[in-house]
């Protein structure tokens, strides 16, 4: 059996299409996929190229300031929230003694409290349960 290559399509769009299409993502604020789909465009990626090709501040764009403003205040966020997930080594070991004291105040809790049931279990019942059985002849 034969495997058929898929044959890439490609596409040239025009400068005033491509202008037209980013002021519009721009403007109301659209996803680059959803943008994508809106203007039957193959791949979401090809904007993130355009966004390359033409800078936001592009006087081709004639974008108002205030889009300008709002676009650039939208990516600093992005960034932000980027930045702020990635941890550093030392952080992520901090995290992670934090995460292992509170493991061993757990633990410790814990055994107090299975001793404390040990020792009224042997005051109310006469159980010796610590007691270990010694081999039987």
């Amino acid at each position: 059996m034969e495997k058929k290559k898929k044959k890439r399509e490609y596409r040239s769009y025009s400068k005033e299409f491509k202008l037209h299409v980013l002021k519009d993502k721009y403007e109301h604020d659209l996803s680059y996929q959803f943008t994508a789909r809106k203007y039957d465009i193959l791949s979401p990626h090809t904007l993130t190229l355009w966004e390359k090709e033409f800078p936001l501040d592009d006087k081709s764009l004639s974008l108002s300031e205030e889009t300008i403003k709002k676009v650039m205040s939208m990516r600093k966020k992005k960034e932000a929230i980027k930045s702020s997930l990635v941890m550093t080594k030392e952080e992520q070991l901090q995290e992670e003694i934090l995460h292992l004291r509170k493991a061993l105040q757990y633990s410790e809790l814990r055994n107090e409290a299975l001793n404390e049931v040990l020792k009224i279990g042997k005051q109310e019942y006469g159980i010796d349960l610590l007691k270990k059985a010694g081999a039987k002849q």
